[in-house]
């Protein structure tokens, strides 16, 4: 009986915060741009970090939100630069609507 105590309230802490952890994610959500997610899937994917950024995902989010160029990735090909311009033209336009 001495150790059924702090099983139980182990596991009551344990429901509380799942539970608290559930809502809150759901109360706290935050909304990602989908632009971003999309130029970063037409980005190489090696998260090399030679752009100056964290990674790919990190390029993707100065790309979109502050307007750097796609030519600050190394290892791009040159027809993909192109592809990821001619997405952010279009989503702008989009935009515009």
């Amino acid at each position: 009986m001495q150790f059924l105590w702090p099983i139980i309230i182990l596991a009551g802490l344990g429901i509380i915060f799942g539970a608290l952890i559930a809502v809150l994610s759901k109360v706290l959500y935050v909304q990602e741009d989908k632009r971003v997610e999309e130029v970063e899937k037409m980005l190489p994917g090696y998260n090399c970090g030679g752009c100056g950024k964290s990674g790919c995902h990190g390029l993707a989010i100065a790309i979109v939100e502050e307007g750097a160029s796609p030519d600050y990735c190394k290892p791009i090909k040159k027809e993909q630069i192109e592809v990821i311009k001619e997405y952010l033209k279009k989503a702008l336009e989009e935009n515009k609507k």
